[in-house]
């Protein structure tokens, strides 16, 4: 496994999702289990994925193993812009209102005299 390879070829996933994410290579830590560890980052945001030696070996050879890799690339990316919630919380969350609220009418149009 060559590291020049293995970037290329997360470096074209990446761009296949997202052109703006930077993304970093590095051998894996672990030696019980071999692979990289791939970090990405966004301006201020940043994440880290970690992807065994077998799956970056199966990607190159088969489609479909290509698309498990970029939906594991798409989590990463995706948990980037997940803001954590608070765990022990006893506030209620209520959803974001857009536009006008449901109990003011809408206003406008040509109304009656």
């Amino acid at each position: 496994m060559v590291l020049t390879d293995v970037e290329a070829l997360l470096t074209s996933v990446m761009r296949s999702i997202d052109k703006k994410i930077a993304i970093k290579v590095v051998p894996s830590s672990d030696t019980n289990r071999p692979g990289v560890t791939v970090a990405l980052s966004c301006g201020r945001r940043s994440g880290t994925l970690e992807v065994a030696e077998a799956d970056i070996d199966q990607a190159r050879k088969e489609p479909a193993a290509r698309h498990r890799l970029r939906s594991a690339m798409k989590r990463a990316r995706d948990r980037m812009w997940n803001e954590p919630g608070h765990i022990f919380s006893t506030k209620l969350e209520r959803a974001k209102l857009e536009g006008s609220s449901w109990f003011r009418p809408q206003q406008g149009g040509r109304g009656r005299r």
